[in-house]
Formats: C-alpha cells, structure tokens, sequence
C-alpha cells in the first residue's frame, strides 16, 4: 500500500510539473506573438460634414452652450472654449478650457460649465474660431 501511495504522489508530482510548464511555454509563446495595432477613429457622415477635417485630438476650438426653457427650447447661448480629447466614428469627446455663465433659471441656481468639464459632442456644433460659434448662434438667433 505504501507502494502504491509513493507511485500515485510521484505521478501526480510529474504531471503537475509537466503541465505548468507547457502552460507556461503557451503563454510565452503567445505574448511573442501578440502584437497590438492602435486604431485611430475617424469622424464618419453628417459628423464628419458638420465639423469638417481640421478637428483632430488635441485641437484648441469653440463649442456652443445653449439654455433652454421648460419645455427644451433653445432660448440663448454662448460659445465655450475647448480641446478635442477624443475623437469617435460618431462622437467627439470635448474639455472645457474655460468657465461659462448662462446666468439664472428659475429652480436652478445658475446653468454653468466649468473649465476642465468632459462632454461627448455629437450634433456637431463645433468651431475652428470663437467668431465662427459666434455667428452659428446669431444665425440661430441665440446669441446674447
């Protein structure tokens, strides 16, 4: 019996041994051959038109902050300085360069971005120079 004990300890010993390290030849082989590729997202279809080919990652541009009434009607705005920090297939990930005041709203203290604020742009309101968000808004009748 003991015979027995000693030959089943020592197979299972070798086998274990046998194993972790084919295991571990498989995982060094595959880091190996793992090889990562970045892929860069590109603005696509009405995005891509709205905004234009200059909007890359780490662009300084304009965005517009518009107040809306009770009922999400677009009342007044203003353009906010920003950077482009991310760019997706149908979005742009945007940080606020700077503090904006829309002013007061009834049961709402004050409607505000403050610089270093993240917001996904996905209409596309986006703008090279200030005075091209400033004429967007008075196009649309917004600006104050």
């Amino acid at each position: 019996m003991r015979n027995t004990f000693t030959i089943l300890a020592l197979s299972a010993f070798i086998f274990i041994f046998t194993s972790c390290n084919s295991n571990h030849q498989k995982i060094s082989n595959s880091k190996d051959t793992y090889q990562y590729v970045e892929k860069k997202a590109e603005l696509t279809g009405i995005l891509k038109q709205k905004v234009g080919s200059w909007a890359k990652e780490g662009e300084i541009c304009y965005g517009v902050m518009v107040a809306t009434n009770s009922k999400g009607k677009a009342e007044y705005g203003k353009p906010v300085k920003a950077k482009i920090i991310n760019i997706e297939s149908d979005r742009i990930k945007m940080k606020s360069l700077e503090d904006i005041n829309l002013g007061e709203k009834k049961g709402c203290s004050k409607l505000s971005v403050s610089s270093g604020t993240t917001w996904w742009e996905k209409d596309g309101d986006l703008f090279k120079t200030k005075e091209e968000a400033i004429s967007f808004l008075k196009k649309k009748g917004l600006f104050r």
